[in-house]
């Protein structure tokens, strides 16, 4: 591809594609057209309706340095997808201006709930290590079943395969790899699971990580937090946190305010514990922490409230609050 031929509009400092679709994916052309600006130094900004919507590999891939998810009113405002920010083009670039546009502040029109889980866990350094098999742990706890495909862009082309996942990731080494997941619905909900995934080495060994939404109309109750923090004991998760959101469609994010998932259950595996103390760290979670599994291999569990309660610190604010009592790097 010419780097002439990867946007739908360029100046010498920013590459735009269009994107006239209810949602818009991360599809191998967007891929494309982001790797063609970031060697040509340009900003990237993918322009859609104000009405539209973006998946979480897009979302993702926006979110990044360099990146803009630019969303236009009926009356050709631009905006920015994720914090409501009205922009104005100069010639070269999308400049932010000191005001929020009122499209952003809509409700979204068909709010669905979801769960939102952000985990990682740190494999050896080996030939022996499987990199999928944690983020198949993740699906199965919340969907019933292990993802069914992957690929780097949407929709995703392989089946699922961890050896193939592992090859690839040990052949891209020591460059990271984002990888995209999708799994079955959540009983009783129509959207299919997605995850992104992160592969990266470093002197302490093989870091992967998971982000991914999954539909639900309700909360999950207390015997179903239990269960994933106990899965993610088992599965050797060094930190994991979920939480729960509402706002978005179909799982993906609209260009609408809708808020951050609040932490249901907060998960620090023992080697997150390390240098603190599993007793220690119990100590400082409070009443609604627990620790599972035996010494010396111990994680500790955190279930938030879920309604407000005025003796209670807001669940976004206790789980910040102690993971940086246990100097742990919040994921995601």
């Amino acid at each position: 591809m010419s780097h002439a031929s990867a946007f739908d509009f360029s100046s010498a400092a920013t590459g735009v594609l269009f994107q006239n679709k209810p949602i818009t994916y991360l599809s191998p052309w967007i891929a494309k057209s982001r790797a063609a600006a970031q060697e040509d130094g340009r900003h990237f900004a993918v322009l859609t309706p104000g009405t539209a919507a973006i998946s979480l590999p897009l979302s993702m891939l926006l979110s990044e340095p360099g990146c803009q998810w630019l969303a236009t009113s009926a009356d050709g405002t631009f905006f920015d997808g994720f914090t409501g920010r009205v922009h104005s083009w100069n010639g070269e670039v999308f400049e932010p201006l000191d005001e929020l546009a009122e499209d952003f502040l809509l409700t979204p029109r068909t709010p669905g709930g979801l769960l939102h889980v952000r985990a990682e866990t740190m494999h050896p350094a080996s030939l022996g290590t499987r990199i999928g098999d944690f983020t198949a742990q993740l699906f199965t706890e919340l969907t019933g079943h292990p993802p069914v495909g992957w690929g780097r862009s949407e929709p995703v082309s392989e089946p699922w395969d961890t050896a193939a996942i592992t090859a690839h990731c040990y052949d891209r080494a020591p460059e990271a790899s984002v990888l995209l997941a999708v799994g079955q619905p959540r009983v009783g909900t129509a959207a299919a699971s997605i995850a992104v995934v992160t592969v990266e080495r470093s002197a302490a060994g093989v870091h992967e990580s998971v982000e991914l939404l999954a539909e639900s109309a309700d909360p999950l109750g207390s015997d179903q937090l239990e269960a994933f923090a106990a899965r993610m004991h088992r599965s050797h998760a060094r930190t994991a946190v979920l939480g729960h959101a509402v706002g978005f469609s179909n799982l993906a994010r609209p260009a609408r305010f809708t808020g951050m998932s609040v932490p249901a259950c907060a998960f620090f595996g023992s080697e997150a514990l390390q240098d603190f103390g599993a007793r220690q760290a119990l100590a400082a979670a409070g009443p609604r922490a627990r620790l599972i599994g035996v010494p010396p291999v111990q994680s500790l569990a955190v279930n938030y409230a879920q309604e407000p309660a005025s003796e209670e610190k807001h669940p976004l604010e206790a789980w910040a609050e102690l993971a940086g009592k246990l100097s742990v790097q919040l994921p995601g």
